[in-house]
């Protein structure tokens, strides 16, 4: 992992407050749509990522899952926000490179915090390797 995304992603999880998380929680649906719509071969991984993370935030936010990991859920909270925004370092419209920065800084959440993602994937019965891509 490229340690410019990781730091990105830290500094971002840091601007993120509780108010902003609630906010958030009212753009899962969104994110919900456009993970479906990520059907990229450049970035295979990338729709399953932004399902799990959704689903992540959304059972953490709504007290379904009992995240010990508060910066897990900061960082998810920006990783997903950045993933929904228009304008990003990238634009998504360039074809096979556009959707480079949502991929790296999701793989970044994802990275720095996987044994919560992994012990969440547990808790929720679902398959943390297909999500990584590594069976």
């Amino acid at each position: 992992m490229s340690s410019s995304f990781h730091e990105f992603v830290l500094r971002g999880g840091q601007t993120v407050t509780a108010g902003r998380m609630n906010a958030f929680r009212r753009q899962i649906p969104f994110l919900k749509v456009k993970a479906e719509t990520l059907n990229s071969p450049d970035f295979p991984h990338l729709a399953e990522q932004a399902r799990f993370l959704s689903r992540y935030a959304e059972d953490v936010l709504d007290g379904v899952y009992p995240s010990g990991d508060l910066q897990a859920i900061t960082e998810t909270v920006f990783g997903l926000g950045y993933l929904l925004n228009d304008v990003d370092i990238i634009p998504d419209d360039i074809p096979g490179k556009g959707l480079a920065d949502d991929s790296a800084v999701l793989r970044a959440v994802l990275l720095s915090h996987e044994a919560e993602f992994q012990a969440f994937a547990k808790h929720a019965g679902l398959d943390y390797g297909k999500v990584t891509g590594n069976p």
